[in-house]
């Protein structure tokens, strides 16, 4: 037996494909607040950091959404897009940017998606 993930109908799923929506969006966000001219936080160090973190944890869930992995390497990319997310809300509460915080909050609902329809049910008898 292989020791990988690959099944496709899991609804575990939906939680991922949300957390990578929501960090695509946050990403194009992002983007045009950082080439946007004389904008609040055009050409920030903090707006380029929150391009990479939402590139990397649109990426990330991407493959867990859409791939095979083993689960070590399932649980790695879970405590990292976690981490991501809170990293990402952070940024975008200092750099002033509500849209993006939003879509963090979404990011966030999808990991708690996520993990909580991966859980085992748990019988009361």
């Amino acid at each position: 037996m292989s020791d990988s993930i690959a099944i496709p109908d899991r609804p575990s799923l939906n939680g991922a494909r949300l957390i990578a929506i929501a960090a695509a969006v946050g990403f194009v966000i992002c983007l045009v607040d950082y080439f946007t001219p004389h904008g609040t936080i055009a050409h920030q160090w903090g707006t380029l950091l929150v391009l990479v973190s939402t590139a990397l944890m649109t990426w990330a869930s991407c493959w867990i959404a859409f791939g095979s992995m083993p689960r070590w390497l399932l649980i790695l990319f879970e405590v990292l897009i976690l981490l991501g997310i809170l990293g990402t809300a952070v940024c975008a509460y200092f750099l002033e940017a509500p849209a993006l915080l939003v879509f963090m909050a979404i990011a966030l609902v999808g990991w708690i998606w996520h993990l909580a329809s991966d859980s085992p049910r748990i019988s009361a008898s």
